[in-house]
């Protein structure tokens, strides 16, 4: 017969333990038992939403760089100024620095694959607007449409692929993001003199709305859907708290300092360097393309060597001062006389590649530091 005496003391307690009203075993103390360790498995990155995520950023990009090298012949053909021609052209940054935290707002209310998908339409509406445009206005208007879609894309594509890269490959997968301006510029200027021919600048326009229709269906399948918000979680904090929240940390201020002179140095470089060949050096437009294009497409190593970099663990602030430090020395031997041509291209290379780490690091870094208590600001909210 069984006898309790002749149980092992840790069973007798067990045997004596109650069972509490709620069916649940928790001894003598009321104590829950502390449920087994279990290993946590890290989660995979997704990088076919990461790959999709950059497609649409370098999609946005070409319907800026679209126009520089389309805008003799539209010029000619709808009988505008170089002044109009450039307010053409500048109309994207005007739209970002005007709609900037507004976008990033947005992009938290309504979710980031959703803004991601508006801003390609209003990028497809703009760009077949713009092709059967007969009037300076009308382009204008359109080019602001496509300005707002471009900064849509900017705005929510990297907390996409945030959200899609885990753990250490998120640096990675940023600094990949970050070559999607280059990339595609470099794209669009070896394409640039095929196309025209062609088709002319309206076929140009007409290719890629279709290219960003077809799109928004890869984003919508493919792209990480919104987490649910819960119960209890606060709604996305207004637009003034945001600036008020933004403006109060000193890291987005030294960030937006250091972005913009990187921009204005790496974009008038890019804008000089086909017309210096074309005229001063009386190089064909083909081979003064390929040449200015190879200048943007080695600033794609950069932009993914330093996140290569930051995944391995350099450290975000040592990758800007390189870079800064090494676009601000080559470009005194670039403008300088006094050195030959091929020197002079070589410090190019140097300038565009190199100078590829500093907006890597930024991107990451924005990814980093922009988090408010309540809610996450997005990266361009500097």
């Amino acid at each position: 017969m069984f006898k309790y005496a002749h149980m092992p003391w840790v069973m007798q307690r067990l045997w004596t333990a109650p069972v509490w009203p709620d069916g649940v075993f928790r001894g003598r103390s009321g104590v829950r038992p502390i449920a087994p360790m279990t290993t946590n498995v890290p989660e995979n990155s997704r990088w076919g939403a990461v790959v999709v995520a950059v497609f649409a950023g370098m999609i946005a990009a070409s319907h800026l760089g679209k126009l520089p090298p389309s805008l003799p012949m539209l010029r000619a053909e709808l009988g505008l100024d170089l002044v109009f021609g450039g307010w053409a052209v500048s109309v994207f940054g005007a739209t970002g620095a005007a709609l900037g935290l507004a976008a990033g707002s947005l992009a938290d209310r309504i979710g980031h694959r959703r803004l991601t998908m508006i801003g390609l339409g209003l990028l497809a509406a703009g760009s077949a607007v713009g092709g059967l445009t007969d009037t300076g206005a009308m382009l204008l208007v359109s080019r602001f449409a496509e300005g707002f879609g471009f900064l849509s894309v900017a705005v929510a594509a990297p907390s996409l692929i945030a959200t899609a890269a885990k753990g250490r490959d998120r640096r990675l997968a940023l600094g990949i993001w970050s070559a999607y301006m280059p990339a595609s510029m470099a794209l669009v200027l070896l394409a640039a003199p095929a196309l025209l021919s062609a088709a002319g600048w309206r076929g140009i326009w007409w290719v890629l709305a279709g290219v960003s229709v077809i799109w928004i269906g890869v984003v919508a399948l493919v792209a990480p859907s919104p987490v649910p918000r819960s119960a209890d979680s606060r709604p996305p904090a207004s637009l003034v708290r945001n600036v008020r929240l933004t403006v109060g940390k000193p890291g987005p201020w030294l960030l937006a300092i250091c972005f913009p002179f990187y921009t204005l140095q790496w974009m008038a470089l890019m804008i000089w360097l086909p017309t210096f060949l074309v005229e001063e050096r009386a190089i064909g437009l083909g081979v003064a393309a390929a040449l200015s294009a190879l200048v943007v497409a080695v600033n794609v190593p950069g932009n993914i060597v330093a996140g290569w970099l930051m995944r391995r663990g350099a450290r975000h602030w040592l990758l800007i001062a390189i870079g800064a430090a090494a676009m601000g020395t080559s470009a005194l031997g670039i403008f300088s006389p006094a050195l030959s041509d091929g020197l002079r291209y070589g410090l190019c290379l140097t300038f565009s590649g190199l100078g590829g780490f500093l907006p890597a690091a930024v991107a990451v870094v924005f990814a980093i530091c922009l988090r408010p208590i309540e809610n996450r600001l997005t990266i361009a909210r500097a």
